[in-house]
Order: structure tokens, then C-alpha cells, then sequence
């Protein structure tokens, strides 16, 4: 395997879990997102980066910008110290840095994301309009990352009756490397891994369409289902729109893992990219791996 090859499998085909990037912004879901983060920290481990970017001053007047800079760098100095404080109250062994931006949180977050591993981020309620009109960051921080994401959203009360990593596998190069991350955190959290095949309208010609759903299903887990052999493994072929499936299985997961093709944040909306839609409608953390 080159080392570019190595890279784009993911932390998990490599010595474990590194670096977690966190996005924080002062909101529920930022909070929810950091201890999501701290969790997993303290489990593998890892490093955590705070990262937050200051509020735009749009006024031109010199001395207002001054006087609004200075106290904006106050307020976020106090919110990563904040957020320091609950993922120590996690875990106090965590290594944490804290990182204050000037740039946009998309934009200094793809930058990180180059060395980071992961990056956790909280999801906003919005939806496929908002993200073409006012550029959303939560779509824009996946379509910008250079590592897989993880959109943080409260799980349902189902999630702690079921709890269960999904994936969805369609016969796509991404789905390969998402369900590889999907059976590393099945794994590392000890849970069962539930994979629901996808109808993927991106076959490739040897895609194996003269096998029933259920043996292709079962041949694109087996590479990564031989490396994790202690996780228990559940195979759902269900006749529904790829959305709807996982939306629905989220209700009952505590993490919905999906591949990206790479869509960016104007057409990925538009032309029904699985990963934009889970964003905004999952009902636990999506983690969308490139």
C-alpha cells in the first residue's frame, strides 16, 4: 500500500486514533459535539484541538473593529477554556490545545483537518435550501475536510434500548473506506455493527449485479469484518430510498456511518448526496468519511 493509499484508508487502518479536531462554538450542539469528542478521547486516548473562529466585524470603522476584536478574542478565550473544563471533567488525562481563529470556521477547519484524523463538529437544524442560499458550515466543514467528520446530533431515546454503529454500503470506492471506519468504531466501542445495503446508482462494471443483495452486501463488509473479527455484524437489505433507510436507522443507532463522493457544498444538496441529507436529518452522530 503507498503511503498516499495508507493515508486515505483512515486513522483506522494505521496505528489508531491521533488527533480530534473539535469545532466549538458556544451552541447546545458544540457542547454536545465536545463531549462526544471527549468520550471518544478518553477511550482512545487521543489528542483533542479546540477550535474556534471569531465573529466577523462588518462594520469599517477602525476604532469599532478594535474595540470589537479585543472583546470577541475575550468571549472566545472563555468559551475554549469552558470547553477545556467539561472534557477534562470527562477525562482530566486528555490532552487538549485550544485554537482561536480569524478565518471562517469552515475554511480553518478544512486547514486543520489536513492534520487531524477526525473532526467533530455539532449539527444545526437546517436543511437543503439554507445550504444553497447561505452556504451552511456544517456542509461546508464536510465538503472542506480533509479527514472523515463526525456531525454531532442528539441521539433518540431508542439509541440507548438498541445501540448499534450503522453503515451503509453501496458498491462505491467511499463505501469501502467508510465501512472500514464503521467497523473500527464498532470495535473500539464495543458495539454491534448493523449494515444495510444501498442501491447505488454508481455501480461499476464489476459490481456483481448477478448476486443476490444480501451475498453483495456480504462480500463488501468482508474485508474489513476479517480484520475486526469480534464485532458482531447484522445485514439488513431494505427495499426504501437510501435516506429514508438510515434516517430511520438513526433513530435506534448511537453513530450512521456513510461514504461521500465528494459533492460539494452548492450541488451536493441539489443532487440528493446521502451524506448532506443525514446532516441535517439524522436522529444520532453522522460520521461521513471521503
Amino acid at each position: 500500500m503507498t503511503e498516499a493509499e495508507h493515508t486515505q484508508r483512515g486513522f483506522w487502518s494505521r496505528t489508531g486514533l491521533g488527533d480530534i479536531a473539535v469545532g466549538i462554538d458556544g451552541s447546545d450542539a458544540s457542547r454536545g459535539a465536545s463531549r462526544w469528542a471527549a468520550d471518544l478521547a478518553h477511550v482512545t486516548n487521543a489528542r483533542i484541538r479546540l477550535v474556534h473562529a471569531l465573529q466577523q466585524h462588518l462594520s469599517h470603522a477602525d476604532t469599532d473593529r478594535e474595540k470589537y476584536d479585543s472583546e470577541n478574542r475575550v468571549a472566545g478565550r472563555r468559551l475554549l477554556r469552558s470547553a477545556r473544563a467539561e472534557i477534562h471533567g470527562v477525562d482530566p488525562d486528555v490532552v487538549v490545545d485550544s485554537i482561536l481563529s480569524g478565518s471562517p470556521i469552515a475554511r480553518f477547519l478544512g486547514s486543520v483537518s489536513m492534520t487531524a484524523d477526525l473532526a467533530v463538529i455539532g449539527g444545526h437544524r437546517s436543511g437543503p435550501l439554507s445550504d444553497v442560499l447561505f452556504g451552511y458550515k456544517s456542509t461546508r466543514i464536510v465538503a472542506e475536510s480533509d479527514c472523515p467528520v463526525v456531525v454531532w446530533r442528539p441521539h433518540s431515546a431508542a439509541a440507548s434500548r438498541r445501540p448499534a454503529v450503522v453503515v451503509g454500503v453501496d458498491d462505491s470506492e467511499s463505501c469501502t473506506r467508510a465501512t472500514d471506519g464503521a467497523f473500527w468504531f464498532a470495535h473500539t466501542l464495543g458495539l454491534p455493527l448493523t449494515a444495510i445495503h444501498l442501491d447505488s446508482h454508481h455501480r461499476g462494471p464489476n459490481a456483481g449485479h448477478d448476486r443476490p443483495p444480501l451475498d453483495r452486501l456480504e462480500k463488501r463488509i468482508a474485508p474489513a469484518a476479517s480484520r475486526f473479527t469480534d464485532v458482531t455484524v447484522h445485514l439488513h437489505c431494505i427495499e426504501s430510498s437510501a435516506e429514508h433507510a438510515l434516517v430511520r436507522a438513526s433513530a435506534s443507532a448511537q453513530l450512521v456511518v456513510v461514504g461521500s463522493r465528494g459533492l460539494g457544498p452548492i450541488t451536493g444538496p441539489l443532487l440528493g448526496s446521502i451524506g448532506q441529507s443525514l446532516v441535517h436529518s439524522s436522529h444520532c452522530p453522522v460520521l461521513v468519511v471521503h
